[in-house]
């Protein structure tokens, strides 16, 4: 997304760096033409009590040789706002001031505190406008971002978004060749993508999270909420964009360890319901535990990332 930050490095692959409130994740994927992606390092590591958050980013950098590396990094989704417009229908180089005035009421801080960046939906019909999605972030989050790895020596070339990172893990599966949802989820919330042929469609956020889903007792309701919305996003991905239905959704690893939700998702849905498998997808010189393919989901599919068109 934002990847104006570029610079040269001298080691192979991308490596993302995943902040999270209690450590770091970071994973480093290389792609050969013809074969899968592969994961050629990997780690979690916690935050130590008391410890700060730029030491533990150093000592990450130099074990990890980052300095040299082509890096990247995601923001949090309360930093920016993702958001589905109609493209103006300017010339390029005026495009963002048009995005600009377009998007400036539709976010919840000014749009002259915003950074900015988009892309194309694929082309529909001649009845339809054409769409894009527009990134508003915060600037002051970008500003944070690169601080901290600067200070850390890490060679951060872009800053990413869950959405795009999820995208990328959803376009190895076989079903995106036709359109395909995924679903994860983390402690606070949860996020749906449809995508397509790699391309993202649709997002939506969930605020039923794994603090829910995995308590005792009264899971129903918050089963029959989850089923809802996506119920709704398929219809409306399949209307809005005039596309067929998706016949497959595909949840992120953690939700193997909620057969219960697995279930219920696929006796409430006419659609096919599966569990990512990360180890069908992806080579990895050392396997990843499966209690870490949650936190270090967003971090992996960061890493994926191949180069694209920005503004």
């Amino acid at each position: 997304m934002f990847d104006w930050l570029k610079r040269g490095s001298t080691q192979s692959g991308l490596t993302a760096i995943g902040l999270q409130s209690d450590g770091v994740c970071v994973v480093r994927v290389t792609h050969e033409r013809g074969q899968r992606p592969r994961v050629v390092a990997w780690e979690r590591r916690a935050q130590e009590e008391g410890g700060s958050e730029a030491k533990l980013m150093q000592r990450i950098s130099a074990d990890h040789h980052l300095k040299r590396a082509r890096c990247t990094t995601l923001l949090d989704t309360s930093e920016y706002s993702l958001l589905l417009t109609e493209a103006p229908d300017v010339k390029p180089d005026e495009l963002k001031t048009a995005l600009r005035w377009r998007v400036k009421d539709l976010i919840d801080f000014h749009i002259n505190d915003a950074t900015l960046d988009a892309f194309e939906l694929p082309g529909s019909d001649g009845n339809k406008s054409r769409e894009m999605y527009a990134i508003a972030a915060r600037n002051e989050a970008i500003r944070r971002r690169v601080d901290l790895m600067q200070v850390a020596g890490i060679n951060l070339e872009v800053i990413d978004i869950p959405e795009m990172a999820q995208r990328n893990l959803a376009a190895l599966l076989p079903e995106d060749a036709k359109g395909v949802a995924v679903i994860s989820f983390s402690n606070r919330g949860g996020l749906l993508t449809v995508s397509k042929q790699g391309e993202l469609y649709l997002s939506r956020n969930l605020d039923v999270g794994l603090d829910l889903l995995t308590q005792s007792g009264g899971l129903t309701g918050y089963y029959d909420h989850v089923v809802l919305e996506i119920q709704r996003s398929l219809d409306y991905y399949e209307s809005h964009f005039r596309q067929s239905p998706i016949q497959h959704l595909v949840l992120a690893p953690v939700a193997a360890r909620m057969p219960e939700l697995l279930e219920h998702l696929r006796a409430n849905l006419s659609v096919s319901v599966a569990v990512m498998s990360l180890a069908d997808l992806i080579e990895m010189d050392a396997a990843m535990p499966a209690e870490l393919e949650g936190p270090c989901l967003f971090t992996l599919g960061a890493a994926l990332r191949r180069e694209e068109k920005t503004l």
